[in-house]
């Protein structure tokens, strides 16, 4: 996304409290998904790692996190980038109007995504080239007691093995 929009920063920030995965499916706690977020960033140029959303508490609500955001960084426009699975149900996210006047949506073609454009939105589409890889497929692995080694970064192989994580997910 960095090289694609000719952006000068993308901010990655992990929800806190995910309110629409909330109960299908075990959700590792968000000091835990900040840390592996930061260690798979390390330090590369152009990406930064914001725990503004643990800060907020609570549901994570994207209207009122770029509201805090705005607080903190200064843009020209603000951008959200998105996979096509979760621009989908943009209508069912919070405060739909209140969003739509603060960004323009960024959507990122997904393998097996049936993307139709989200009506009433400023959006861009984003083709990537599709790596058949997933959050879901690899706490699976581990799950499963399989390698993710060359599918994340080391760092953030480091932090599942020592917090232990979705050894349970099967």
């Amino acid at each position: 996304m960095l090289h694609a929009l000719s952006l000068t920063e993308v901010i990655l920030v992990p929800a806190n409290d995910p309110w629409q995965k909330v109960g299908r499916r075990k959700i590792t706690p968000a000091v835990q998904r900040l840390a592996m977020t930061r260690a798979a960033v390390g330090d590369s140029a152009g990406l930064s790692v914001s725990g503004v959303e643990l800060d907020i508490g609570g549901p994570s609500y994207t209207s009122v996190t770029l509201d805090a955001l705005a607080e903190q960084w200064e843009a020209d426009e603000w951008l959200v980038i998105v996979g096509a699975d979760a621009a989908a149900g943009l209508d069912t996210w919070h405060n739909t109007e209140r969003l739509r006047e603060q960004a323009t949506i960024v959507v990122v073609n997904r393998p097996g995504a049936d993307f139709q454009p989200p009506t009433g939105w400023s959006w861009e589409l984003v083709e990537i080239p599709s790596i058949a890889i997933s959050g879901t497929g690899l706490r699976r692995r581990v799950a499963q007691g399989g390698s993710i080694r060359f599918l994340t970064p080391e760092p953030v192989i480091d932090h599942i093995m020592e917090w232990n994580l979705y050894r349970d997910d099967g």
